[in-house]
C-alpha cells in the first residue's frame, strides 16, 4: 500500500468543516458517505473509512489527477489489486479546503462497492483525517469537525487510547470478545460488526468452553464491560495472516459496533471516545427486510439440496436444525454469500454451510462445507457438487 508522509497539524489552526447530516442508513448496514468536491467544483461521493491509510480515487478519474507517479499494491483483506500514485488533489468540504497528504492511489472501486447501495467514486482516509479531531453522530444523523482543545469533553463518554497500527491507521487495546491483550482497528469502513483473528474466533465461537469473567460469546460480544447484542463478527482465514495486509493482524471494530455510541475520534490526541446511545444495533428496515429474504431464500436452498441426498455429510432424512446464520462481506459482496451451521441430533460436530452467487440474478450455489468439533476445530472438509 502507498503511504503518505505528512505533519499532523494542530486542529485549532484549521478551519473546520461545517457539520453535515449523515446518509440515513449509515451506521445501520450502510457505510457513512459524504460529498467532497475537486478544486474544478465537480462533486464525488467519499466513504469516510479509517480503516485506510490514504485517501482513494477510483481509476475512472485518473484524467483528472495528473501525471501518474507510481505503480503499486492496493490490500483490502488479503485481496489485491493493482493501483496507481497521483499528488494529492485539492479535496473541499463544502467551501473548507481539507489537509491532505502528499499523495493519493487509485484503484477499481468496483471492487468495492458493486453492491452497495450508495456507490462511491473514493475513499476518504486517513491520511486526511488523522488531522482533525471527528464526531459520528448517529442518533442525530450529523457528522461534525470539532477543535478538541476548546470543546467541552463532559459529554464525549468514555476515553479509549489509540495507538498507531505502522500503517497510518489507528487501534485500541480491546475487541469484541473482551479478552486480554488484543488489540483492534477502528474501522469506519467496515459496515457489519466486525472481526476477529482465527484463534480469537474460535474462541468466541466455542459455545461447550466456560466463558471467564468478562468476556463474551457467540452472539453476544462485550466491548470494556458494555455488552453488544446480535453481532455478526468474522474470522479471518488463517492463510491471510500471510500475506502482506497489516490490518488483518488485528481484531476489528466495525461501523455496526461504533453506531451504537456517539463516537468522537480526537486522531492529533491519540484518542476515541464512546458515549453509549443504544442497547441494540441500529436498523434499517429495508436492508433487514433483504438480508431476512436472502436468508430464507439460501436456508430453502439447502433443504432442496437435503431432499436430493446433496448436501454434504448430511443424509436426506437426518435429523437436526440449523443454529446460526451470517452474512460473507470479506471478501464477497454484501447478500451474495451466506454461511449456515447446522447440528445433527446426538452429534456434538457443527456443519457449516457457505452458499453463494455470482449476482443477484443467478442462482445460489453451495461453496464450501466442512464439520468442526465442539472446540470449533476443523475436523472434516467436504467436496461440494
Amino acid at each position: 500500500m502507498f503511504l503518505c508522509s505528512c505533519a499532523t497539524e494542530n486542529p485549532a489552526r484549521l478551519r473546520l468543516p461545517a457539520d453535515v447530516s449523515m446518509n440515513k442508513d449509515a451506521g445501520r448496514g450502510g457505510l457513512v458517505i459524504v460529498m467532497l468536491r475537486l478544486e474544478s467544483g465537480e462533486k464525488l461521493p467519499f466513504v469516510v473509512d479509517t480503516g485506510c491509510p490514504i485517501t482513494v480515487f477510483d481509476k475512472a478519474l485518473e484524467p483528472k489527477l495528473g501525471k501518474r507517479l507510481d505503480t503499486g499494491t492496493f490490500w483490502n483483506f488479503g485481496v489485491e489489486q493493482e493501483s496507481g500514485r497521483f499528488a494529492a488533489p485539492k479535496l473541499l468540504w463544502g467551501n473548507t479546503l481539507l489537509m491532505t497528504g502528499t499523495n493519493v492511489v487509485t484503484i477499481d472501486r468496483k471492487q468495492l462497492s458493486s453492491n452497495v447501495d450508495h456507490p462511491f467514486m473514493g475513499i476518504l482516509g486517513m491520511d486526511v483525517l488523522e488531522h482533525y479531531c471527528i464526531q459520528l453522530d448517529f442518533a442525530a444523523g450529523k457528522m461534525r469537525f470539532l477543535d478538541d482543545e476548546r470543546a467541552n469533553k463532559k459529554g464525549w463518554g468514555k476515553p479509549f487510547p489509540l495507538t498507531d497500527t505502522v500503517d497510518g491507521c489507528f487501534a485500541v487495546g480491546e475487541n469484541l470478545v473482551g479478552a486480554k491483550g488484543s488489540e483492534s482497528l477502528i474501522d469506519t469502513g467496515c459496515d457489519y460488526d466486525g472481526w476477529l483473528t482465527p484463534k480469537l474466533f474460535q474462541q468466541w465461537t466455542n459455545q461447550m468452553q466456560l466463558t471467564p469473567d468478562g468476556e463474551a460469546r457467540s452472539p453476544n460480544g462485550v466491548l470494556d464491560g458494555e455488552t453488544y447484542h446480535e453481532l455478526d463478527l468474522h474470522g479471518l482465514d488463517a492463510k491471510l495472516l500471510l500475506s502482506d495486509d497489516s490490518h488483518i493482524k488485528f481484531n476489528g471494530i466495525g461501523l455496526h459496533v461504533l453506531s451504537q455510541n456517539l463516537v468522537t475520534l480526537d486522531f492529533p490526541r491519540r484518542t476515541m471516545y464512546l458515549k453509549r446511545t443504544s442497547d441494540w444495533p441500529l436498523i434499517d428496515k429495508n436492508r433487514t427486510a433483504a438480508a431476512m429474504t436472502m436468508a430464507k431464500s439460501t436456508l430453502q436452498f439447502l433443504g432442496r439440496l437435503r431432499k436430493q441426498g446433496q448436501l454434504p455429510g448430511w443424509s436426506k432424512n437426518g435429523e437436526g436444525a440449523t443454529t446460526a446464520f451470517h452474512f460473507n462481506h470479506v471478501p464477497s459482496p454484501y447478500l451474495d454469500s451466506v454461511t449456515w451451521d447446522a447440528r445433527k441430533k446426538g452429534d456434538s460436530s457443527i456443519y457449516h454451510y457457505t452458499v453463494a452467487r455470482a449476482s443477484k440474478d443467478n442462482p445460489w450455489k453451495l461453496q464450501n462445507a466442512w464439520r468442526t468439533d465442539a472446540n470449533g476445530r476443523v475436523v472434516q472438509e467436504y467436496a461440494v457438487p
